[in-house]
């Protein structure tokens, strides 16, 4: 990887109520700031209550979320809209209404408040469209009482205003205005032209986007008339509108996405339409088929988000929201398509994407690499360039430099969405297998050659079984040649180094660790030897994409691709443990964030390889390795931990012979669960009934617990090869909970019972050749080095099990000391837990006299 500059994201303030400016500022914080400063509302110390200075002073409680929408549009009203605020009062007693009402606010046209003119109903952000809808009966229940010519509904930053007195009392769409006049005045025929000071659109705050697009999500949706994969499509459809509306839009014209006066949601539909058709047209890769929806659902859509410049709020905003709001909807079934934030941050920080890098990812999913590419890039810009140029720099960026590919179209038009959001670079993604033939890719796009990218970004997908017999591309791959099928985030690997150019390209890819672990996975290890400079390997823990629907221990790795004969020598290599990385297994933030810490490592290793100086709290967690220490081994960051290094070369080191465990053996052997003993499955006469030791038989620290044996149908053709029998040895090689930890070890001496004991399929058994070596030494052996966590070291988890490496188990050298002590050791190991089960067990008799004595003492019990 060339060397290159650290960039530091620009700091921006925190957000404060009511004191600060900020672009993350609520609407409602900015209006009532603004109140605050002009005098006309205030609060008290800890801002518990508000005071409105209108035709009175006005005293309540603030901690309602819907009194701050009222103080927001109080504010609007005197400040924007130019009514007195002597005209004005709060909670009016509605007459004639059963139970007796209040109107939140209303505007009077005289100033001894004799005359209504505008009833004003609030309620807070994010109410239901039913919600909505009985507050505006309730707007006009009241408006029609006290005889007001207008009346005005608002929910955060949904708004809908009507005519009251020229209409019926039940007429509800023919009345609806764009907006409440000014000051008495006219009604406009639209509320929202571009440039013009007072009608422009708002920039909202992260949480005010978010409940916006999930308002229009439920409306769309329909409370499960639509499935949530066909609303979210929808929604986006209008999104796209709404987006080509605010860019397209000319000067002093009023804007397309938005409802008139007098309106009717036919012709809100028709227009809103004739944008997306048109955008359709010259984009036709974004959206192929036409809205699905009824008018009067495109009118609730549109009411929830006319008010906002979406356009305009700050990127890192849009981006946070859309990954939520895309959470909350697509995430069960579909995440797969996402990586976590944190993940792809520190891919980004560690591989410093430039202006002139070409960007991949060929698994873009919902574009989260790309898109934090596009962040990275952008923070840059502002904070080394002017405005002008800044933009220019990053749009540039955003439009010529990120490309992705998607096989599943729908999260393509997702991914394809986020990136308009974000200012372009769509029409660089395409919806294919990214596993295809390079021709054909290229007649989709021609960019997506070979050789022709400087970085790529990805979390390509684990666990697909790419089939011979359902796809023709296997031999084109030097991973799939020969094969009739192979996992297809083996194949990711090498269309990812395939992809970017020799020497210069670099890849940070997540990966499953069996690719890092698994000895069947050996030829793909060589295979990324042989084409890249490793540069570092990240391990995940095991729950960093559980919160998206994944239990795979993934690590990441980051390589630069070699030139065709370079010869790299004997480099080095990152190594890392990242254990908390700033959220837990449900998606909550955690604080702890070791990826942190590792980034500054990782990069200080960048700029010198030779001269890795960590902490020594930190030696475990962070250290270095060599090419020729993982050349045809795991590559795996716990295979070479320096904890575990040093106790296999205390091994090494010691006076006495070695000897391979797997040299120990004389036979080796998985087990069986078999049938339930009242299954009606298979024929009776080919099964036995046994008895079968599980990982719950084994006891932690004494040997074996026979309180709960299974008992159940073995296959009689197995079970004198799977019986047991005294001094064999028993090895728990998967399993995976603190209770239950792999490479715990037992030796049978006696089976108390009247049936053949064998074991389950989660056990091996390992029979020692006694010629070799004593098996109640070796039996202590492995005791002893599970107690040193050992075993912990030579284990991989794929899914939420862990499993012992069996072969390097069986690599182990065993201390081989004399006969003697062989037996003396066994002896004091064995003997040790005889008399520690003696010594509990009798504690556990004074325990239980203790209570007795008690018992009888405090209810005057006769000792037995």
């Amino acid at each position: 990887m060339p060397k290159k500059l650290q960039l530091q994201s620009a700091v921006k303030p925190a957000t404060k109520s009511f004191d600060t400016e900020n672009n993350n500022q609520s609407i409602f914080e900015q209006n009532i700031q603004r109140g605050v400063e002009a005098g006309i509302v205030s609060f008290n110390e800890d801002k518990s209550k508000i005071t409105y200075a209108c035709s009175r002073a006005y005293i309540t409680g603030f901690k309602n979320p819907e009194e701050k929408v009222r103080a927001s549009y109080f504010c609007e009203l005197v400040l924007d809209y130019n009514y007195p605020k002597e005209k004005m009062d709060f909670e009016v007693l509605v007459p004639r209404r059963t139970p007796e009402d209040r109107a939140d606010i209303v505007i009077y046209e005289d100033e001894e408040l004799k005359i209504p003119y505008l009833v004003v109903e609030t309620k807070k952000d994010g109410i239901t469209d039913a919600e909505f809808k009985q507050a505006i009966e309730q707007a006009f229940g009241n408006a029609n009482s006290i005889r007001a010519k207008l009346a005005s509904v608002v929910a955060g930053t949904t708004k809908t205003a009507f005519d009251v007195a020229g209409f019926k009392p039940s007429e509800r769409a023919k009345n609806v205005i764009a907006d409440i006049p000014k000051k008495y005045g006219k009604t406009p025929k639209y509320r929202f032209i571009k440039s013009e000071t007072d009608k422009e659109l708002k920039t909202v705050s992260r949480d005010e986007l978010i409940r916006a697009l999930e308002k229009s999500h439920d409306s769309v949706w329909q409370g499960g008339k639509l499935a949530p994969t066909t609303a979210f499509d929808e929604v986006s459809k209008l999104l796209f509108c709404k987006l080509k509306d605010e860019k397209n839009t000319t000067k002093g014209d009023p804007y397309s996405f938005q409802i008139g006066t007098h309106e009717l949601p036919e012709e809100v539909y028709e227009r809103v339409n004739g944008i997306y058709q048109k955008a359709k047209k010259e984009d036709a890769e974004v959206f192929k088929d036409d809205i699905k929806l009824e008018p009067k659902v495109v009118y609730s859509v549109v009411e929830h988000l006319q008010t906002l410049a979406i356009n305009k709020i700050d990127l890192d905003i849009k981006g946070v929201a859309f990954e939520r709001f895309l959470g909350g909807y697509l995430r069960g079934d579909m995440g797969q398509f996402f990586t976590p934030r944190h993940i792809i941050k520190f891919c980004i920080k560690i591989t410093n994407p430039e202006r002139s890098d070409l960007v991949l990812d060929p698994a873009c999913g919902s574009g989260g690499f790309l898109l934090n590419a596009l962040d990275y890039v952008k923070d840059f810009a502002e904070t080394n360039y002017d405005e002008q140029e800044a933009r220019d720099h990053w749009h540039s960026f955003a439009k010529n430099n990120l490309y992705g590919i998607e096989i599943n179209d729908q999260i393509a038009r997702v991914c394809k969405m986020n990136m308009i959001i974000h200012d372009d670079g769509h029409t660089n993604v395409i919806s294919t297998d990214a596993l295809d033939d390079f021709e054909d890719i290229e007649n989709l796009h021609p960019k997506f050659e070979k050789n022709h990218f400087d970085l790529i970004l990805t979390n390509p997908p684990f666990g697909a079984m790419i089939k011979r017999t359902e796809k023709n591309y296997l031999d084109k791959y030097k991973l799939g040649e020969d094969k009739q099928n192979q996992k297809s985030e083996i194949l990711f690997i090498e269309r990812c180094i395939d992809f970017v150019k020799e020497k210069t390209g670099r890849i940070a890819i997540v990966l499953p660790d069996s690719i890092a672990i698994n000895s069947s996975l050996q030829d793909v290890r060589n295979f990324i030897l042989e084409k890249t400079q490793i540069l570092g390997i990240i391990s995940l823990p095991d729950f960093a994409f559980s919160h998206y629907g994944a239990n795979v221990k993934s690590s990441l790795l980051f390589l630069r691709k070699k030139g065709e004969k370079e010869k790299v020598g004997n480099y080095k290599i990152f190594m890392a443990n990242a254990e908390r990385i700033g959220y837990t297994a449900t998606g909550k933030d955690d604080d702890v964030n070791d990826l942190e810490i590792i980034s500054k490592y990782f990069l200080a290793f960048i700029e010198n390889p030779n001269n890795l100086s960590v902490e020594k709290e930190l030696k475990e967690k962070i250290y270095g390795v060599s090419f020729n220490e993982i050349k045809n081994k795991r590559i795996d960051t716990k295979g070479y931990a320096p904890y575990f290094k040093e106790m296999k070369e205390e091994i090494i080191k010691s006076k006495y012979p070695k000897v391979l465990l797997r040299d120990c053996i004389e036979k080796s052997q998985a087990g069986e669960w078999g049938l339930d003993p009242n299954s009606e499955e298979g024929n009776p006469e080919e099964y036995e009934l046994c008895y079968v030791l599980r990982n719950t038989n084994f006891d932690n620290q004494f040997n074996l617990d026979f309180s709960d044996v299974a008992i159940r149908l073995i296959p009689k053709n197995k079970v004198e090869s799977l019986k047991l029998k005294k001094d064999d040895i028993l090895i728990e090689k998967s399993g995976g909970s603190p209770y239950q930890p792999v490479g715990r070890v037992v030796l049978i001496k006696e089976l108390p019972f009247d049936k053949p004991v064998i074991f389950s399929n989660f056990l091996q058994k390992i029979v020692i050749d006694k010629s070799v070596i004593n098996p109640e030494y070796v039996y202590t052996y492995l005791q002893t080095l599970y107690a040193m966590s050992y075993m912990a070291y030579i284990q991989n988890q794929t899914t939420g099990i862990k499993n012992l490496l069996l072969e390097e188990l069986y690599e182990t050298p065993v201390i081989k000391v004399e006969e003697k002590v062989q037996k003396d050791l066994a002896n004091e190991l064995i003997g040790g837990m005889e008399k520690t089960k003696e010594k509990i067990k009798q504690s556990y008799e004074s325990l239980s006299k203790s209570r007795k004595v008690i018992e009888n003492t405090i209810f005057n019990k006769k000792e037995d």
